[in-house]
């Protein structure tokens, strides 16, 4: 098995949401280049730090046939389960409340009560996690995968086509953005970039995240603050309860 399948295999969930997106050319400008040993380690251990927080506040705009649905909730990156509540940009904005896991998503539509601590019992409607044709679902399985038990390889991430473009800060604090590995079957140097973007601090923390879902022109954008303040996530409605994985 060869460096860049392994590189697939490792980083498989993000590429194949993105993989139809169509080519980035807004990025030529920032003349990207190669990571460094030094930024690819970074990288590697940007999902590892996300998991080991167990639990973040999660911000994240997300567009959707000509629309923009905006999130905020939470997310458990150990118990692979999100909370959250989203909002259109129409006039008056359609609400609706969610909580989703790797396999569906229960919704309470018409919400109006912002995220409570404590959600309903009841009236939860629930669909199967549609990835590959919903762009809500293609981000919020994204968002799932931001957290991972383990570090990617560096050394397989320096040999891939992932690339730094550029420096840049967010609320002050020094960062690198860095595209992820492009679509498996692109070659290396072939200059079309990856579908996903990161932004990692210089403890390999992720702060934001960038993905170019199929089908949409606009980037979704996740905020994940440093701050350590989420609150526990509310076990998932009954509907999306199933046995736990195997580690």
């Amino acid at each position: 098995m060869n460096h860049r399948t392994v590189l697939s295999l490792v980083l498989a969930p993000l590429l194949v949401l993105t993989a139809c997106a169509g080519p980035t050319h807004d990025d030529k400008a920032a003349a990207p280049r190669p990571l460094t040993s030094e930024e690819s380690d970074r990288m590697a251990l940007a999902r590892f730090t996300t998991y080991r927080r167990g639990t973040g506040d999660v911000t994240a705009t997300i567009p959707s046939h000509g629309r923009t649905i905006t999130l905020t909730g939470r997310v458990d990156w150990r118990g692979h389960h999100g909370y959250a509540e989203l909002r259109d940009d129409a006039a008056p904005p359609t609400r609706e409340l969610v909580h989703w896991t790797p396999d569906g998503v229960a919704n309470q539509p018409r919400w109006t009560g912002g995220l409570p601590d404590r959600p309903p019992t009841s009236g939860w409607n629930h669909h199967p996690l549609q990835p590959h044709s919903a762009a809500l679902d293609s981000m919020l399985l994204l968002l799932l995968h931001l957290g991972s038990d383990r570090p990617d390889n560096a050394q397989l991430l320096a040999r891939s086509d992932a690339r730094w473009l550029r420096d840049d800060r967010i609320d002050e604090v020094p960062v690198i953005v860095t595209a992820g590995p492009g679509a498996p079957g692109a070659p290396v140097g072939s200059g079309r970039l990856g579908n996903t973007r990161y932004w990692i601090d210089a403890d390999g923390g992720l702060l934001r995240f960038q993905a170019r879902l199929s089908g949409e022109v606009q980037w979704a954008t996740a905020e994940l603050p440093r701050t350590r303040t989420a609150k526990p996530l509310p076990d998932p409605p009954a509907q999306l309860a199933r046995p736990t994985a195997p580690h």
